[in-house]
């Protein structure tokens, strides 16, 4: 009955389709799934689209605010590394393992799972592909891809501001400004330059000294020059900096974890429901700093985020009469620390810790796309990619605030990995008649991995006090591997244009995310290496243009089988102690329905929806140390999680929206309404299966109004997001922290464009 009921919620069209529009035809959504422009109705791919003008109306900010609007995509953006999931799959709580949603912005894969953490900047549109997309796209798209596209330098000049402050319902608001300028620079070359900058209090109350939580400021700026020397060739440059300082927890804790009571904080491992509350306990004081070079316990320290990030492309395109020579270069990297202590796992302020990770990478891809005809085309290319990682763990641990026993220990945890990737990839579309053609792909990728892990300890007895030097101590584990793998992915696909307006497919689709190893490995007996992790895909769906083209709607049924599923686990090591590492856990299966509707009633009627139906759940995973309620427990105690649904993976997803536009309804000018309702069914946070991380179901009601001037260069709107101020866990741990959603925020916001 459930299945029927959540069937019954039809949704949004992916929301590029959701365009206001004076006209009865919905607007015509271009997309770049394949690598070369398309009709998002003519692409037999399950898509979401969604236009850099809609992102600023719903006053979307970054990903995870887009993660409520498309089906089957969730962000889990709270942990200690920020996954993109689609279908139920994604990547792992650890930074060894790699990204199952590719991200790629401007045509450049982002490596690395961190930088998912920025917010949006002068976005021309975003797409969401779900379903492996290893021919085009290429490792780590296991699951899906998201295509990000900035703004492009326009022919003539002009320029626009978007400004908005919000407030919350608990406590704080938010304050940005967006910017650009657009237009020649010199003959045949064009420039845009864009910056951001977005100010955010804390929406958690701290009850002890401190900054509330969740503060944040980012900052950004972008430039782009397109050079046209003739009509055959073009070059993109692209130079880009980012940045975000975050300070203070976002987690709530109990009320009743008080943090001035040291008994309070010797039940930590027992079980308990949070009380879902936006506050937390976080007191930025005796933890440690560094002094004169020398680590010392004392200084202050609040939990927080830092990070910057620097992207440079030069994308060059040649025209000759077989089709398009393309070149994409590109060099990305990023610096990035996380300060935590004891309000981040329960545990009081006895733990401390700070993490330090460094990325750099250069990409370079060399495609060949043919010109249409009436036969076939072609897509030829090459890939490489070279990257180095870097990551420092440095914790310390104070048993005398926890147990009143004078003792100190701390550890730190360096660990590298470089990584070189080739591949070549191909696709033909084969038009075997005027309504029928095929589509066939393949990559063949190899890639080497090298890795050091090292573990120095450090102890502090009696009688050392606070401020005395924590000097170095030994090398406990000192590690090092090499991988080498090669793997080719491919895609067949059968589509038939049933009518000029309509057409179904049937597809077969592989991806791959490849091995590597543990970045935590608490044994120096550890199997610390794992394999890689392999989706087969099937698809059928159609896409229909109805009504005139007034009406789409699309619809399609999956079915995806992974194998050697990675995840991290605590495993028993050689000699049977407990140790936290990496492994190929399990076999599953993600299957479902997708369906997306959008209509344009009349001249100023605007409506439609989406929903999604997944069953994600386990085939086989032996081994765990997690034993929930229905586990099927082995005789060395641990448990296969076979039958049970995958973390982050909603079993029902669906969303419904209207939009209105009155011309001339104040003067002369426009007003623009919209509403939409947003609800998901409960998930697991973790793949534990505690009630206590579960996240809640829930319905989210957003509504905007807006006023458009007769000439559309001003808009001031008032966004309301949340508007019941719907409570829920974003991510749950047993016996300890919640990390809360947005509560409702109430936004104005004024945008002006000149020319």
């Amino acid at each position: 009955m459930n299945k029927i009921k959540a069937t019954l919620l039809l949704g949004s069209v992916m929301f590029g389709a959701s365009s206001l529009s004076t006209h009865a035809a919905l607007e015509e959504i271009i997309v770049t799934a394949t690598k070369r422009p398309a009709n998002i109705q003519d692409v037999p791919v399950s898509v979401s689209a969604i236009s850099g003008e809609q992102i600023q109306d719903m006053g979307i900010v970054d990903m995870a605010d887009l993660s409520v609007y498309v089906p089957n995509f969730e962000i889990n953006s709270a942990a200690v590394v920020p996954n993109l999931y689609i279908r139920g799959l994604g990547g792992g709580l650890t930074h060894s393992i790699e990204q199952s949603v590719g991200r790629y912005v401007d045509g450049v894969y982002i490596g690395r799972a961190v930088i998912n953490t920025h917010g949006f900047m002068d976005v021309a549109g975003v797409e969401v592909l779900r379903g492996p997309q290893g021919t085009l796209f290429g490792k780590n798209t296991v699951a899906g891809a998201l295509i990000l596209r900035t703004a492009e330098p326009t022919d003539s000049f002009e320029a626009g501001v978007n400004l908005s402050i919000s407030d919350y319902e608990t406590t704080g608001g938010a304050e940005e400004i967006q910017a650009y300028i657009s237009g020649p620079v010199a003959e045949n070359l064009t420039g845009r330059i864009a910056v951001r900058y977005r100010d955010k209090d804390g929406f958690y109350l701290n009850q002890v000294d401190g900054p509330n939580g969740e503060q944040r400021t980012d900052e950004g700026i972008r430039a782009k020059l397109k050079w046209t020397p003739n009509d055959k060739f073009t070059a993109n440059l692209k130079l880009e900096y980012a940045q975000y300082d975050y300070v203070g927890s976002d987690v709530a804790e109990l009320p009743s974890l008080s943090r001035g009571v040291v008994e309070n904080y010797l039940p930590f491992a027992a079980n308990f429901t949070p009380e879902l509350d936006y506050k937390i306990f976080v007191n930025c004081t005796d933890t440690f700093a560094t002094v004169g070079g020398v680590r010392t316990n004392t200084g202050t320290f609040c939990p927080g985020r830092d990070q910057d990030y620097t992207n440079a492309t030069l994308k060059l395109d040649y025209d000759v009469d077989a089709g398009t020579f393309t070149s994409i270069t590109a060099f990305q990297e990023y610096n990035y620390k996380y300060d935590f202590n004891a309000v981040d796992g329960g545990l009081a302020q006895a733990f401390k810790a700070q993490r330090d990770e460094e990325y750099s990478g250069f990409s370079q891809e060399l495609r060949f796309t043919s010109t249409e005809n009436e036969k076939y085309d072609y897509i030829l290319g090459l890939y490489y990619e070279d990257s180095d990682l870097k990551r420092n763990q440095d914790s310390d641990f104070n048993f005398t605030e926890l147990f009143g026993i004078p003792f100190f220990t701390g550890r730190s945890e360096p660990w590298e990995q470089d990584t070189q990737s080739l591949a070549a990839f191909g696709q033909l579309r084969w038009n075997v008649s005027d309504t029928m053609r095929m589509i066939f792909g393949g990559r063949y990728a190899d890639e080497k991995k090298d890795f050091a892990f090292q573990r120095f300890f450090r102890n502090y007895q009696s009688p050392v006090a606070n401020g005395a030097p924590r000097g170095p101590g030994g090398a406990a584990i000192s590690v090092n591997g090499s991988r080498s793998e090669g793997k080719f992915t491919g895609s067949v696909t059968g589509q038939w244009d049933v009518s000029d307006d309509s057409m179904v497919y049937l597809s077969f689709a592989q991806g791959h995310k490849t091995g590597g190893f543990s970045d935590r490995i608490e044994s120096p007996n550890a199997n610390f290496e794992f394999d890689e992790e392999t989706n087969d895909t099937v698809e059928i769906g159609a896409k229909m243009t109805l009504l005139d083209g007034s009406m789409q709607f699309n619809v399609n049924l999956f079915h995806m089988s992974i194998e050697g599923l990675q995840a991290a686990a605590r495993q028993r090591d050689a000699i049977g102690l407990a140790t936290f590492s990496v492994i190929n856990a399990a076999d599953t299966t993600s299957q479902g329905l997708e369906m997306d509707l959008a209509w344009n009633v009349n001249d100023w009627l605007t409506i439609g929806g989406n929903y999604a139906y997944t069953d994600a759940t386990y085939d086989s995973y032996p081994g765990s140390e997690s034993c929930p309620v229905g586990a099927v427990q082995a005789a060395d105690g641990t448990c296969d999680l076979a039958g049970f649904t995958l973390p982050f993976a909603p079993e029902n997803k669906g969303s419904v929206y209207a939009d209105v536009f009155l011309p001339d309804a104040v003067g002369d000018w426009g007003v623009k309404l919209h509403g939409d309702v947003n609800y998901s069914s409960e998930a697991f946070s973790n793949d534990t299966f505690l009630s206590t991380e579960v996240i809640d179901s829930r319905t989210l009601v957003n509504a905007s109004v807006s006023f458009v001037s007769p000439s559309e260069k001003y808009l001031a709107s008032i966004v309301v997001r949340n508007l019941t101020d719907e409570t829920y866990c974003v991510w749950c741990l047993d016996g300890g922290p919640a990390s809360l959603n947005t509560p409702r925020e109430i936004l104005f916001r004024f945008s002006a464009k000149f020319d």
